[in-house]
Order: C-alpha cells, then sequence, then structure tokens
C-alpha cells in the first residue's frame, strides 16, 4: 500500500473575485470587482486564503468573505465556482492551487467591504489597475466571462432573464435595465429587441390598480417594473 504522506503536496487557496455594478439605477452603471492591497507579497490582489487542515473549500470562501472581506456570507447569493488554477508557477512562494470563485451582489451590500470597487472595461480589464498578483488577472477575466455569459442577449434566444444576479433593484425601468446589462456585458444593447426580449419575465409594478411611473428621472415618465413572480 502506498505511503500518501511520501507524496509531494500543493498549498490550496480559495480566491473569490467579487462582482457588482455600481449605480445600477443611474445613467451609467459600470462593473465593479473588489481588489484588495497586500503586504507580503506586496501589491494588489483578489481577497483569498489558504484552506485550513480539515476544512472544506465552503467554509474556507465563507472564512474568506467574513475576515478578508468584511461582509456576511448569505445563502441567497452563494459564491459559483470558477475553475481551478494550478499553474505550478502561479506563486513564487511556493506551489500553490486555487480553487477560483465569483460572487455576484448588489452594490448596497459593499458599502462596507475592504479593498476598491475596481471599474471593469469591455475587454474584461481592470481600469487604471496595474497587474494584480499572482494570476488574478486571469481569475478575474474566468468570472466576468462566466458572468457576461448569464447577462448577453444578441446571440441567444432561450434562457435569457432580466439581471440574472440581482444587481439592480426594483423596481426598474427597462431603460435602466437594459443599462445594467449592458454595464455586464462591456456592449449597446439593441433598445428595441432588448425589451422585447425582456417583457416575457417583467410585469408592471401597479398600485390601486393603476401602472407606476417613474418619477425624477430624466425624459418623460417610464413604466416601474418588477421581476414577474
Amino acid at each position: 500500500m502506498a505511503d500518501l504522506d511520501s507524496f509531494p503536496r500543493p498549498g490550496v487557496t480559495v480566491d473569490v473575485a467579487v462582482l457588482t455594478v455600481g449605480g445600477p439605477s443611474e445613467t451609467n452603471p459600470q462593473l465593479r470587482v473588489l481588489v484588495q492591497d497586500r503586504r507580503e507579497p506586496h501589491g494588489r490582489s483578489l481577497p483569498g486564503g489558504f484552506i485550513r487542515e480539515r476544512w472544506t473549500v465552503d467554509r474556507t470562501v465563507d472564512d474568506v468573505l467574513r475576515r478578508k472581506v468584511g461582509i456576511e456570507p448569505s445563502e441567497r447569493n452563494r459564491p459559483r465556482l470558477l475553475r481551478l488554477f494550478d499553474d505550478p508557477d502561479r506563486d513564487d512562494r511556493s506551489w500553490v492551487i486555487s480553487a477560483a470563485h465569483s460572487l455576484s451582489l448588489p452594490e448596497t451590500e459593499l458599502l462596507d467591504a475592504h479593498g476598491d470597487l475596481v471599474s471593469v472595461a469591455a475587454d474584461g480589464r481592470l481600469r487604471g489597475e496595474p497587474r494584480l498578483l499572482f494570476d488574478h488577472d486571469e481569475i478575474v477575466s474566468a468570472a466576468v466571462d462566466a458572468l457576461r455569459d448569464r447577462y448577453e442577449i444578441r446571440y441567444r434566444y432561450v434562457d435569457i432573464h432580466p439581471d440574472p444576479d440581482g444587481f439592480l433593484p426594483e423596481p426598474f425601468t427597462l431603460r435602466q435595465l437594459r443599462k445594467v446589462h449592458e454595464a455586464v456585458v462591456g456592449a449597446e444593447l439593441h433598445k428595441d429587441n432588448f425589451n422585447r426580449r425582456m417583457r416575457e419575465y417583467v410585469e408592471p409594478l401597479t398600485r390601486n390598480g393603476k401602472v407606476v411611473v417613474s418619477d425624477g428621472l430624466r425624459g418623460r415618465p417610464a413604466t416601474l417594473y418588477r421581476k414577474s413572480r
């Protein structure tokens, strides 16, 4: 029988790309990723941490969110496993494998989070940010690609839902909904096509039997919607 202790073992870490849309109800919302400063090694990175002995990946993710990000994990929004990043040279300090995750949260739930919410450009890169430590730029790219796949409507005809990750608070106008989708996918979407695709999944907000319209927004009042129940 093989002695398992004789095999070399990598360190295993969990890294989390925390995603949000800044100003989701405003005229120019932006996709953002949480980035933090590090001391050892010095630089900028995603929040993360090593898996402790006998801990599960899920427990480690929750620990990272509590200790490193400063937020309480929620069963409503659970992190998604992206994939393993296992290049043996990804960390100069040691042989380390990362179980990379993404987590989508409304901007209001990150007001007290530790770090900076950095804008994501259309090409998936971080705006005004030097290269992140390790391979965290690649983790950001994977997280953004996976998120965009859930929001992209131009080349898909089924399984398209309004704001599937819940960045935009209800109620909302169709324009606000479209702008959030555009912020995520990094491109403009055809207004009429978008509205036609979304109407199946939203319903007008009513009060006393009357449709409620926007108040205080630019332009003429627009119907307010919520996701279909």
